[in-house]
């Protein structure tokens, strides 16, 4: 599979301006969050590809961080109508405000994300999107539901996300000798996932480009690592690019453009 960033990220450009401008804050919820969908996807093309062909840090951080803001405001938006949320494996926009470093704006996606499995989710995935909602939100909340949240976990996805578990209990016990090893092998484990997608003639191009170089559950962590003084800065993880970890700066209100017209 060939992606060509310079076309993808014109293309996203052009159509998060035509999805902004024709959105409508009032049509059906399935509509909004379809068109949220795209929205964050655009902003993540933008990003990536930002960062990817010019090494802009800041605008990389900047668009993730747009990217969760739209999605904060959908679901704030769908709650306060009644409305379904989306379900909680429908998570890259937290995921990217993790990975940028914005903790206020994880822990209000984290506290708005939905707790409860959706007919259409794998257990062992709803389990991981919620574990790692608890991450964020471990600080502030109540302990004992991450400890929960983990057990489940161990139970559904023992198979499946075996890596990603022994990436949480070092982290749990932060211990960074024991979390650099279980990084590693996560990262041979996302990396034999995303080349195989990457492989496959049916993937869609569009939606993988943002994340086929860059793996934002493996950035989250490694910021969730950084955030409980684990000293792991110096190391050096493929997906995980050394640009992409570097801190972000403070954001301006002038920065929040590309946002749909949600209540906030």
């Amino acid at each position: 599979m060939r992606i060509y960033f310079h076309e993808l990220r014109e293309d996203a450009a052009r159509d998060l301006e035509e999805l902004l401008d024709g959105f409508d804050p009032r049509a059906p919820a399935h509509r909004l969050v379809t068109q949220v969908k795209q929205v964050c996807l655009h902003l993540h093309t933008v990003a990536v590809a930002t960062l990817l062909l010019e090494g802009q840090v800041q605008d990389f951080h900047l668009n993730l961080c747009r990217a969760a803001e739209n999605w904060r405001r959908l679901l704030t938006h769908l709650r306060s109508h009644g409305q379904p949320p989306p379900p909680a494996t429908d998570n890259t926009p937290l995921l990217g405000a993790m990975a940028a470093g914005h903790w206020e704006l994880a822990r209000a996606l984290a506290l708005a994300s939905t707790h409860e499995r959706q007919e259409e989710e794998y257990p062992d995935d709803f389990d991981w999107a919620v574990l790692l909602q608890e991450l964020v939100l471990a600080e502030t909340g109540a302990p004992h539901r991450l400890d929960e949240q983990l057990q489940r976990l161990e139970t559904s996805g023992a198979r499946t996300h075996a890596e990603r578990i022994e990436v949480v209990r070092a982290l749990k016990a932060r211990d960074a000798a024991a979390f650099i090893t279980a990084f590693e092998a996560a990262v041979v484990a996302q990396g034999m996932l995303i080349e195989e997608l990457a492989g496959t003639f049916t993937t869609p191009v569009r939606e993988l480009a943002p994340y086929r170089y860059l793996w934002f559950d493996g950035l989250a962590l490694l910021r969730l690592a950084e955030r409980l003084g684990l000293p792991c800065k110096e190391e050096r993880f493929l997906y995980c690019p050394w640009l992409a970890r570097l801190p972000m700066r403070s954001l301006d209100p002038e920065d929040w453009d590309w946002v749909v017209p949600l209540a906030s």
